[in-house]
């Protein structure tokens, strides 16, 4: 007896946590999901919507999907992708907050002749809110989509909806291509009297014009983001290209990739904006003066200025040359030692501390090359060498003479003579027993 009793306890025990987990994991799920889909205003698969109307007051705006873009109607001016996505799901998330049903009088809601409306369109079947009146509290708006029943929505997720511009959703993008900066080969750049050419090499830019060098990877990327990343300012509506200055740009931009090329063109400039046109579309429009004025005029300042580009957990090698010694560090396993004297304990700190001070030392002035200044300036044969390598490439550079402000230095591998400030020797400057680790007393 007392057996069957056990048993059955345990069976109840095993039918109520059977009964708690259909309700729980199964059931209460579904119907929050209902409960949420209840509260929705529009049950609608936003991908197949193909139409968007807003109306506030005089303002209307009508949106049409073409194939994957979308343009505002009656002004053929394309979308942009982000924006109309972002629009469409704010739409899509508008929640009835309360319900009046079967109402006969419209006016006293503001609903008779409603002065904002949203439309949407979904594979031929037309979804219409009409916007009507602030509630009392000023909170929600009167809203009704069958003219019967009013919905109360919050007021600031439909003020947000209404307040969008054409601008806002019109596609600002300076170049409207769908490239990435990474797809960019080459650059040119014509102003006034000058031109500058960048070919792309891997994940390198090379300066192509009276000198081949090295560009500056910061400038390069400024210029990129100064193009790809920022944003169309405003449209010029009612100015023509010789108004603008655009019937002989005072800047070219061409910009080539695997299939094609693109040109951008800036004319007058307005304040801190340059109108510009671009080769993909009729349109006139202000960008940022930064565009062009962040390029210096000296081709010197496009050029590379760090000298060791490295990152530090990488370096596994590093070889000091003087004329008197060499000093060459390896390491194994995340541990230093030197190839010569293994006997010898090698700091880790010291080594990422002497190689934490190369990758600061810059150009200061570049020298005209010549294999006799290579000489006069005591780079042949040089006064210190020191080569980093990593698993992908080696850095050299040679040192030489030294003056009271500057040291001669020279880049075997781009082929450049330069200077960097003297205040720099004793970083590069090390003994043997700079990297020695001390012994604790």
């Amino acid at each position: 007896m007392k057996v069957l009793k056990k048993t059955l306890f345990l069976l109840g025990i095993l039918i109520f946590f059977a009964g708690y987990y259909f309700y729980e994991i199964k059931t209460a799920p579904k119907k929050e999901k209902k409960k949420e889909e209840e509260k929705k205003l529009f049950l609608i698969n936003k991908e197949n919507v193909n139409q968007i109307y807003m109306k506030n007051g005089a303002k209307e705006i009508e949106i049409i999907k073409l194939g994957k873009n979308w343009v505002i109607k009656n002004k053929n001016y394309e979308c942009d992708k982000s924006e109309i996505e972002s629009l469409l799901n704010k739409i899509l998330s508008l929640e009835v907050e309360r319900e009046i049903e079967n109402v006969n009088d419209l006016s006293q809601y503001g609903l008779m002749q409603p002065e904002k409306i949203i439309k949407l369109q979904e594979d031929g079947e037309k979804y219409i809110l009409c916007i009507g009146d602030e509630t009392p509290t000023g909170s929600y708006l009167y809203t009704t989509t069958d003219n019967r029943n009013i919905k109360l929505i919050y007021k600031w997720d439909l003020d947000d909806i209404l307040k969008k511009e054409i601008f806002d959703l019109r596609d600002k993008r300076i170049l409207p291509v769908d490239i990435v900066k990474s797809d960019v080969e080459e650059i040119e750049i014509k102003r006034g009297n000058y031109s500058y050419y960048f070919k792309r090499s891997g994940n390198e830019w090379y300066i192509k014009n009276k000198i081949y060098d090295l560009a500056s990877k910061d400038k390069m990327d400024e210029i990129l983001e100064n193009i790809f990343d920022k944003k169309v300012k405003e449209y010029e509506e009612n100015k023509n290209e010789r108004e603008c200055g655009l019937e002989k740009p005072t800047a070219t931009f061409k910009i080539k990739v695997k299939d094609g090329e693109y040109y951008l063109y800036l004319g007058k400039k307005k304040e801190n904006f340059y109108y510009a046109k671009n080769s993909l579309k009729p349109y006139i429009f202000l960008v940022e003066d930064r565009i062009i004025e962040d390029i210096p005029e000296n081709i010197n300042e496009l050029r590379e200025k760090k000298l060791f580009d490295f990152n530090i957990s990488d370096v596994n090698e590093i070889i000091i040359t003087k004329k008197e010694e060499e000093l060459k560090f390896l390491k194994e396993k995340d541990k230093w030692y030197l190839e010569k004297d293994k006997t010898k304990k090698i700091s880790k700190q010291k080594i990422e501390d002497f190689l934490s001070d190369l990758k600061y030392i810059e150009i200061k002035d570049f020298v005209d090359y010549s294999e006799d200044k290579l000489k006069n300036y005591s780079l042949l044969p040089a006064e210190l060498k020191i080569s980093v390598f990593d698993s992908e490439k080696r850095i050299e550079i040679h040192f030489g003479k030294k003056t009271e402000k500057e040291i001669y230095c020279y880049h075997p591998k781009r082929k450049i003579l330069f200077t960097i400030s003297s205040s720099e020797y004793d970083k590069i400057n090390k003994e043997k027993e700079f990297f020695i680790e001390k012994e604790k007393k």
